[in-house]
């Protein structure tokens, strides 16, 4: 089997010839115009929200200024 795909190959060189350039034609192709990111971004994008509660107790502050803020940004779409 392995005998005669060599003994195809050798006697019809410049169809092997010319497929391996047309195959090598067509990644190159492919190659230049692939949609794909060389660096990917490995972390979701973040956001940091920054607010002020001067005066309030740290509960306080979670229970008036954090979850209503976590709670309006979770209706945000794209979101995980």
């Amino acid at each position: 089997m392995l005998s005669a795909l060599v003994g195809l190959s050798l006697r019809y060189r410049w169809v092997v010839l010319g497929l391996s350039l047309l195959l090598l034609g067509w990644g190159a192709y492919g190659a230049k115009n692939a949609k794909y990111d060389v660096f990917p971004d490995f972390v979701p994008p973040q956001v940091t929200i920054q607010a002020e509660a001067p005066g309030f107790t740290p509960e306080q502050v979670e229970l008036l200024v954090t979850r209503p803020i976590e709670a309006a940004v979770n209706g945000v779409g794209n979101m995980e």
